[in-house]
This record gives C-alpha cells, sequence and structure tokens, in this order.
C-alpha cells in the first residue's frame, strides 16, 4: 500500500530571543531535518508572555523564510505556557466528544477563571480515572482567545497560515516522547516525574510530566541574558557582538574560566532551587531525570555544575537525534543552536505524529 505524505508544516517557535523555524519531512521510516533557522529579535520585541512589536517580528518572519527559501505557508506555533490554562479534570467515561465539549461549556466557571467564549478550549481523554469509578481523567487546555488571534495575526502579516496553536510543554512533551521512543537505554519512569527544562533568554520554565500528565509548571526570571550583559560587560561589546561571540567563538581564552563557569555555577544553583521548590511542593512526585533544552542548555559546565547537586540524571537531549540534516542547513549553526530549537522542533513533529 502506498503511503501518502502529510501536507507539510512549518514548527515556529516565537520566543524573546529570536523566532525559530523548523521543519521535517518523514520518508521510509526516516525523518529528515528539511529547514532549521532562526533570525534573532529585538530587545522587547516579544516578552514572556506577548508579542509587544508585532512589526518586528513579522519582519523577523519574513528574513527567516526568505534566507530558507521555504513555500509552504501551514504553521504550528505555541502559546507560552502562562498564558494557558491546563488542568486534569473527571468527566463521566459514557461522554463522547460532544458531550465532554457540552460538559465543559456548561460548568467551565469551574474551571476557567474566564467567560467560557472569551477563550478557545481543546481537550483530550487520558484515560480511566482510578479514584472514581465509570469516570475518566480529561486534560483541558483553554486560552484567551485574544492571546491566539495576536499570534494568528502576525504570522498571517508574514503571509503564514497557523493551522495548529500549541502550547509550549506539550511540544516538548512531543519530542521528548519521539527521543524517549528511539532510545533503548530510558530512565524507568513509571510514576515519577519527568523534568523538561526550557532555558530561555531571559525566563527559565519547568514543566513537570508524570504517567503523561501535565502535573506542574513554573516560570523563573533567569536566563541566559544574564551571561550575554556580563559579557558585554566585560569585553566592552554591544549586544550583536555579545551574541554572535558566544555562540560561535572568539572571547578571550580567560573567557571560560573567569565569566563562562561561574555563570553555569549560579545558573546551576538557581536551577537547583527551582527544582527544590518542585519537589517540596509536591512530595508525592519524585523525579526520574531531568531534561535541559533552550538556548541556555548548550553550556555543558551548567549540565555538569547541576549533575552535582542532584540524585537522578540530568540530561541534554539532541531535539535531533536520529534525524538525517538536509546538507543546506549550516552545520556551524546546528552546532551552536540545536537545543534553542527543541520547542520548533516539538511543533515540526506534529506533521510525523499526526
Amino acid at each position: 500500500m502506498l503511503s501518502i505524505p502529510s501536507s507539510p508544516l512549518l514548527g515556529l517557535d516565537i520566543s524573546s530571543d529570536a523566532v525559530k523555524l523548523v521543519s521535517l519531512a518523514q520518508s521510509r521510516g526516516k525523518i529528515r531535518v528539511e529547514h532549521a533557522d532562526s533570525e534573532t529579535l529585538p530587545p522587547g520585541a516579544v516578552s514572556d508572555r506577548d508579542i509587544l512589536d508585532t512589526e518586528a517580528v513579522s519582519r523577523a518572519l519574513r528574513t527567516i523564510l526568505e534566507r530558507s527559501r521555504i513555500r509552504t505557508k501551514a504553521v504550528a506555533t505555541a502559546l507560552p505556557a502562562n498564558t494557558a490554562i491546563v488542568k486534569v479534570i473527571s468527566l463521566p467515561a459514557d461522554l463522547d466528544e460532544v458531550g465532554i465539549e457540552d460538559q465543559i461549556r456548561y460548568e467551565g466557571s469551574q474551571y476557567i477563571p474566564y467567560s467560557i467564549d472569551a477563550v478557545n478550549f481543546d481537550f483530550s481523554v487520558l484515560g480511566p480515572d482510578e479514584t472514581r469509578k465509570g469516570f475518566n481523567h480529561v486534560l483541558l487546555v483553554a486560552s484567551k482567545k485574544e492571546a491566539i488571534e495576536d499570534r494568528a495575526a502576525v504570522l498571517e502579516e508574514a503571509g503564514l497560515k497557523p493551522q495548529i496553536v500549541d502550547v509550549k510543554p506539550f511540544a516538548l512533551w512531543l519530542l521528548h516522547e519521539h527521543l524517549n521512543g528511539a532510545n533503548t537505554k530510558t530512565v524507568n519512569q513509571a510514576g515519577k516525574g519527568i523534568v523538561l527544562v526550557e532555558i530561555g533568554s531571559i525566563t527559565t520554565n519547568i514543566y513537570v510530566f508524570q504517567d503523561g500528565h501535565p502535573v506542574y509548571s513554573r516560570e523563573h526570571n533567569f536566563g541566559l541574558s544574564r551571561l550575554l550583559e556580563e559579557i558585554q560587560r566585560r569585553y566592552n561589546l554591544d549586544s550583536n557582538d555579545a551574541q554572535r561571540m558566544e555562540r560561535f567563538g572568539g572571547l578571550p581564552p580567560e573567557y571560560e574560566k573567569e565569566v563562562l563557569q561561574p555563570f553555569a555555577r549560579n545558573m546551576a544553583q538557581e536551577l537547583f532551587r527551582s527544582l527544590d521548590f518542585f519537589q517540596a511542593s509536591m512530595p508525592d512526585v519524585p523525579t526520574a531525570a531531568v531534561h535541559l533544552f533552550g538556548v541556555g542548555a548548550k553550556i555543558p559546565q551548567l549540565a555538569d555544575q547541576l549533575r552535582q547537586m542532584v540524585s537522578f540524571p540530568v540530561l541534554v537531549p539532541d531535539p535531533f537525534a536520529g534525524m538525517e540534516i538536509s546538507p543546506q542547513i549550516s552545520r556551524r549553526f546546528m552546532d551552536s543552536d540545536r537545543s534553542s530549537l527543541a520547542v520548533a522542533c516539538g511543533l515540526a513533529l506534529r506533521r510525523i505524529s499526526a
């Protein structure tokens, strides 16, 4: 039987530091990275929640599309976790999809602190509720319509067509599941918390899943920008030069010892405190492993420092492990930025997993 390929889909992550894009294709059981690119955004264009400078983001989108020569218009993008309401609720098992939707609309005020008419929501049946016979656990995700419409408008301004609006934790979880399925040496996860850490430029987000269910999400105000600010101050560089030299090299020999190692140690301590806060908040969810993603995960000293502080594995997965890389993609770029493309890769996997 012939296999009909699904329609092309771009995974697009709009973060505070850059627009990041990944496009994947599947052939004969193998996944190929067709496009992977990013375009830096000016400071303040995107906050931890909102797009503040729509023109700057649209311009960055058009630049990256033209440079990559991408004709695909369909896009999967993601909202920040703090713009969405994520809950696992319990509903009668005999409800079909229409019945679940009606129930959520009828009892929306129990789950969502806004008018049901002011939000878009989606749901997925997770399985039986073991504590209530005849009920199922249902994952409910809701976001204000204006948050979705604002992002869609920016994409449409750049000539794109948003097909999927996800939430970042779920994009990372899909990536984790993909990588986990390809790894024969996985950590025993049953009943334990899998901690996905997204280290961004300004903020760091911690997402915890237990048996595939989201159980914890928290944003912390620290990220890679602290390192860039120290590089600027120490070596009298502007922000563009500091970012370029941090990514691709060229800083003085003493940089690693005097700047990078102290930063990694301080960041590891911040992460340790954040993980300790999670464990204190949810003592019944033991940690199986921590997976570091995002622009800050590329610093090897960070994972090394954190491993010395915790009793569980600290991993830095390659989002593109096992995938073929198109020769048109810059190896220099991939070596420097692959961790920062994790969310975009997870979004692009929606095409493969559909």
